[in-house]
């Protein structure tokens, strides 16, 4: 991979720099098209000049609520050559939700896919900032009949400029407000410059040794950083290409991954689970998967069935990607892995002070380069003040280092469980429930104990067809887990409510329902634990 130093690290010119090395060679595939890296330049160019005579200037705010396609990517590229900052926004939120991003990002412009416009006539009169809407595709007729009060053009339009781009954009400059996806309160603008994008792209393509003979395979929503700086960015700099899908569908995976000869691909747990119980088709295209919080059961099962190399490692959008296995680390299936040279990482407790090894804490973090990390929320300055707590960025997960300096990620902060004055990790009792046969997926809730402190509820999803009694789920628990960490509350539902992006489950909302009239309570039932 060729090395971009600091001041070179603007998303665009790399763009531009690889459109010229690798000119004729496919970038994208996306159904049957083949795009290469000098028509997505060119098309890249054409959109950031038209957002030029826009009025765009360097620094402004342009929302985008668009569903996967090529076209997303030049718009990415377009905006980023000449400054502008992208709003990715999710398809499917509406309503307050909508205005409120919209609303607290500033954006003036908002590209959108016309599945989405109608969303519009329900929110414009909250909607402060906006002034003109850009619809992609456009309608059949010309521009839409709605009766919207913003000026309206099509995405078509945008190809049409010629404007030259002569924007000073520098890797320090901001590039994107990625907003969080909410779970327990209002989203949070993550502010991230194209340095920090370039990094998490780079460390991507040493730790999975991608190089252009790799198509990496992406079914994720380009409003999610996963689809833009663990995927395609990591594919521009390696010089090779990705494969573009609407959306993830286990019927189609491997149908998806055989037809585009993929080599590379992210999995977050929930897709993990899903396809371990789906049919593998033997030995595959496949190389390399990259993911975070995989277990040592889970790993193992992956790289027997589908021989390739499962990869750990341990970030999120606030924090960038901060440790995973080099090339010749010895793995160590269930662990992220090692933490990258130019990170510094502790282990702290309540008070920020640092832990020994092996004793669980707050993962802290911060960078040996300047503008690595995310600069802030926007427009909340507590909120960042808060994260940055005596100098270091506070991720909000639990974690320890073992004695070999390996670090293993466990669960949020917030998603931790005390019962009976034990900690009880939502993941560790998610991968256990999730291993039995019967159960697609599951969720682990504290819910208020009489006693003080908390008590266990699990929600479980099962398969398709299968049956499972509390009791039985519960004797499972307890040959799997420490006696202190089997449920005492149990509820099957038919679906667990997750966020649009499909990779978290909304935990706030299970919480909230608390014990309801469907909850089996083992105390109750008068059911016994083994110790």
């Amino acid at each position: 991979m060729k090395e971009y130093s600091q001041k070179e690290r603007a998303l665009g010119l790399i763009l531009e720099d690889k459109a010229k090395t690798n000119k004729g060679m496919t970038f994208i595939y996306y159904g049957e098209q083949r795009i290469t890296y000098d028509q997505v330049n060119e098309q890249a160019k054409r959109i950031g000049s038209a957002f030029l005579e826009l009025g765009v200037k360097k620094g402004d705010n342009v929302a985008i609520m668009m569903d996967n396609c090529p076209e997303y990517v030049y718009l990415w590229f377009g905006l980023s050559k000449i400054g502008a900052v992208e709003v990715p926004i999710n398809t499917a939120i509406k309503g307050w939700q909508l205005h409120y991003t919209i609303n607290e990002s500033d954006a003036t412009i908002l590209v959108i896919d016309k599945l989405y416009i109608d969303r519009l006539i329900f929110v414009q009169g909250e909607l402060k900032t906006l002034r003109r809407i850009i619809v992609y595709p456009e309608f059949e007729d010309g521009k839409p009949s709605l009766d919207l009060k913003f000026s309206q053009s099509t995405f078509n339009e945008l190809y049409h400029s010629r404007t030259p781009i002569s924007t000073d954009v520098k890797h320090s400059d901001l590039v994107a407000i990625m907003y969080t996806s909410g779970t327990s309160g209002p989203p949070k603008g993550v502010m991230l410059c194209h340095n920090h994008e370039y990094v998490l792209a780079r460390n991507l393509v040493k730790v999975m040794e991608l190089s252009r003979k790799d198509v990496y395979y992406n079914f994720y929503p380009y409003f999610h950083n996963t689809a833009q700086a663990l995927i395609t960015l990591p594919m521009l700099l390696a010089d090779g290409a990705v494969a573009i899908v609407p959306r993830f569908s286990v019927s189609k995976f491997w149908s998806d991954v055989d037809r585009y000869k993929c080599t590379a691909l992210w999995l977050f747990p929930a897709q993990v689970n899903l396809l371990l119980k789906q049919a593998c088709p033997g030995r595959t295209s496949l190389r390399v998967v990259m993911g975070i919080g995989a277990d040592e059961k889970a790993t193992k099962e992956i790289e027997e069935k589908w021989g390739v190399r499962l990869i750990q490692s341990y970030g999120s959008t606030d924090a960038n990607i901060i440790s995973g296995y080099l090339p010749g680390d010895k793995a160590r299936p269930g662990s992220a892995g090692r933490v990258f040279e130019e990170w510094e990482i502790k282990i702290v407790d309540q008070d920020d002070n640092e832990l020994p090894p092996d004793k669980m804490g707050e993962i802290v973090i911060r960078h040996k380069e300047p503008f690595t990390l995310n600069l802030g929320y926007w427009k909340q300055p507590e909120a960042t003040l808060a994260s940055w707590r005596n100098l270091w960025f506070h991720t909000g997960d639990a974690g320890y280092y073992d004695e070999d300096g390996y670090l293993w990620f466990s669960t949020k902060i917030k998603d931790a469980i005390r019962r009976r004055g034990e900690n009880i990790s939502a993941y560790e009792v998610e991968m256990v429930i999730n291993s039995h046969p019967a159960v697609l997926e599951s969720a682990a809730i504290a819910v208020p104990s009489e006693l003080g402190e908390d008590d266990l509820k699990v929600v479980v999803i099962l398969k398709g067809g299968q049956k499972l009694s509390h009791e039985d789920l519960l004797k499972y628990c307890e040959d799997h887990l420490a006696y202190f960490a089997v449920p005492r509350y149990v509820e099957f539902k038919d679906a667990l409510p997750k966020t649009e992006m499909g990779d978290k489950t909304k935990k706030y909302v299970l919480k909230e329902e608390g014990i309801t009239p469907n909850t089996w309570d083992r105390e109750k039932a008068g059911y016994k634990l083994k110790r």
